[in-house]
């Protein structure tokens, strides 16, 4: 393989990586504010959200937005990187 080739994989591979655990964060952030992972006894009292599917929406929401925001982020840094 071309080294112009490996380099564009590796920063590739460390773009999604990035994206992926930033996506992360924030879907367990935003599930954690809305007491998505609150036991079911106590959840009937602060859960936030109204139903189970708006708690997983919200989640895949907030997943898409951190992984965007991941991908921005981690372009900036590895677009000069030298491999």
């Amino acid at each position: 393989m071309r080294d112009a080739t490996k380099a564009l994989l590796i920063k590739g591979t460390v773009i999604l990586v990035i994206a992926g655990i930033c996506g992360g964060i924030a879907g367990v952030l935003l599930s954690l504010l809305f007491y998505g992972f609150i036991p079911a006894p106590w959840r009937a009292d602060i859960y936030l959200s109204d139903t189970e599917a708006k708690m997983r929406l919200r989640f895949w929401v907030a997943f898409a937005v951190g992984a965007i925001f991941g991908v921005a982020w981690s372009y900036k840094v590895v677009k000069d990187m030298e491999l």
